[in-house]
């Protein structure tokens, strides 16, 4: 998934690329241990729970599949740009479209395993939540788990494509097109920007009349048909990337104003704790309107604010040459695709295990992480399946140039 253009790479964003998808390795490594997990029925749901990890995962889960779509959109625009449309199609089906089907075919089956074993252990009934706890399924409910977001980076091409050429052949000098980057540029120059983003947000959350605010935007993880809000709220963190590669000005704004939209992301990121309360629920809950109409206020605007604050560090701060995020950026996706039938195994392994929490995820994490790299340095890079979701054969990095940036 990694592009180049001929002239320079965009090191900062593919940082954030990378942070965005190993984060989403965190997020689950979290989950047996999230406090009123077990009630959902869970079968991998750990008896030491911890709030800290709670709110973990909630400011995670706030931003995290946004920022990977902006900068999917960046880098559509990029792609599209060089390739024209008939190259990105047969680009993204090679890159996006067959890796999708063959971890659906491959890995999704392996998740079944720690499920039913934790099951097993614990005399619980197999399977996931209660369908109660999921968005309402449109279309065939076909579970897409955590590939959910290269089903509908397809979709979202689908939609652009014509779109694009539509607007091409009524704006045929590019004049209007122009116009709306520069006017989304500016309204990032005027710090308004996240303000402009949230207002749809908010819409979309409060006509869900089964949107449960803790878990957020809803993930489309089951059907073919996402839910309205994860559409909207993806299709136009896709849209703004793609808006700003053509506008790159954008970035050093965001670069500049880091630090402001870091604040903010962390007032409403508060603010939407406590409006909602600092105890998870991941069922219905009964909230006034004026609180319901604030949380979804304060949460939409953190998701924005996080991901205008990351990029903006990244471009700031992350903007060079660099062997570490740069061989993280060409393993982030086999990482992310193979993670969570090994994270919920060593979660089953240590259901019972009477130790704490933090001994358990620790374990966990690490021994995934561990277990990631490995497979990606001596199975992946450098071969055909390195070739397969990368577009290329890598030559093998020593361990040691990891520990090491090329200066400026």
């Amino acid at each position: 998934m990694t592009l180049t253009t001929s002239e320079s790479r965009f090191h900062s964003l593919d940082a954030v690329r990378a942070g965005a998808l190993l984060a989403g390795i965190v997020l689950h490594a979290t989950m047996s241990y999230l406090p009123g997990f077990g009630a959902l029925n869970w079968p991998i749901a750990d008896a030491s729970t911890s709030t800290a990890l709670g709110l973990t995962f909630f400011v995670i889960h706030i931003f995290r599949m946004a920022l990977f779509f902006v900068i999917a959109g960046f880098f559509a625009r990029l792609l599209h740009q060089r390739l024209g449309a008939a190259g990105f199609v047969k680009n993204r089906l090679r890159r996006i479209a067959l890796p999708l089907l063959a971890a659906m075919l491959l890995i999704m089956p392996l998740t079944i395993a720690p499920i039913i074993w934790a099951a097993m252990q614990v005399g619980a009934a197999k399977g996931g939540p209660p369908a109660a706890t999921l968005p309402p399924t449109l279309g065939p409910p076909v579970p897409l788990g955590h590939l959910w977001f290269l089903y509908l980076l397809l979709m979202l091409y689908a939609l652009l494509l014509p779109a694009r050429a539509l607007l091409a052949r009524l704006d045929t000098t590019g004049t209007a097109r122009a116009s709306v980057a520069r006017a989304v540029s500016r309204l990032v120059q005027l710090r308004v920007a996240p303000l402009v983003l949230a207002a749809p947000v908010v819409a979309a959350l409060l006509s869900a009349k089964w949107w449960i605010v803790w878990q957020g935007i809803p993930t489309p993880s089951v059907g073919l048909l996402p839910n309205f809000p994860a559409l909207l709220v993806f299709g136009l963190a896709f849209s703004l990337g793609w808006l700003v590669h053509r506008e790159q000005s954008i970035l050093q704004s965001l670069a500049r104003d880091w630090a402001l939209h870091l604040s903010a992301a962390l007032l409403a990121t508060v603010a939407a704790i406590v409006l909602a309360g600092d105890t998870l629920h991941f069922g219905m809950q009964s909230l006034g309107a004026a609180e319901l109409r604030g949380y979804a206020v304060a949460y939409s605007l953190a998701l924005w604010c996080w991901c205008f604050a990351i990029i903006g560090v990244a471009v700031r701060f992350l903007d060079r040459p660099a062997p570490r995020w740069r061989y993280l950026a060409d393993a982030s996706y086999w990482m992310y695709l193979v993670h969570l039938p090994i994270v919920w195994l060593l979660q089953a392994w240590m259901l019972r295990w009477p130790v704490h929490w933090s001994v358990k995820f620790t374990l966990s994490l690490g021994v995934t992480t561990v277990l990631l790299l490995a497979s990606y340095r001596w199975l992946v890079r450098g071969t055909f399946v390195g070739v397969f979701l990368n577009g290329r054969r890598q030559a093998p990095m020593a361990p040691a140039a990891l520990l090491h940036t090329v200066p400026r």
